[in-house]
């Protein structure tokens, strides 16, 4: 199991924010529920499994790719 911190949890509602998407929309780019995303930007599940670390990691260092 991962432990989130809050800074990383920050830095996922930014970046939602910043795309302007839903729950739903930033849960089906990282490949994680929608329940489990608002869970953690909720900060109500602070530890995850490497699986959804290593998703939401991606997504958030994807993010320097996508700009253009």
């Amino acid at each position: 199991m991962f432990e989130l911190d809050l800074e990383m949890i920050a830095k996922l509602r930014e970046r939602r924010g910043r795309k302007n998407i839903t729950l739903e929309e930033a849960a089906v780019e990282i490949g994680i529920s929608r329940v489990t995303l608002g869970l953690i930007e909720n900060e109500k599940r602070l530890v995850v499994k490497r699986t959804v670390y290593e998703k939401l990691i991606n997504w958030l260092v994807n993010e320097r790719i996508e700009v253009k």
